[in-house]
């Protein structure tokens, strides 16, 4: 009877560093995971920071395009009111010179 209790004790024994065991891997890797959380938190940071910062930059290329855009227009205006002056002058001097 001793050597069965004394086996079946052996086998909670062992039993019971198996739990233990398993117990310290399951905190071991809870705290790697809250260590992969913490780093994706301050990824999702920077990555909402930069989001911020391209859509300053979106919006600033934007107004200076629409700057471009302006002075391009009113650059073709000054080239089409030079070519209808340089056409008068050209009209008058074809009809008075020649």
């Amino acid at each position: 009877m001793v050597p069965l209790q004394d086996s079946y004790m052996q086998s909670r024994a062992e039993a019971l560093q198996n739990v233990e065991a398993t117990i310290h891997e399951l905190g071991t890797i809870f705290n790697q995971l809250a260590t992969l959380v913490s780093q994706q938190g301050e990824i999702a940071i920077r990555i909402d920071e930069n989001m911020d910062d391209t859509l300053v930059n979106v919006e600033g290329a934007q107004g200076a395009l629409l700057k471009y855009l302006n002075s391009i227009s009113s650059n073709r205006w000054l080239m089409i009111k030079i070519f209808l002056v340089l056409m008068f002058f050209l009209m008058v001097f074809l009809f008075f010179v020649a």
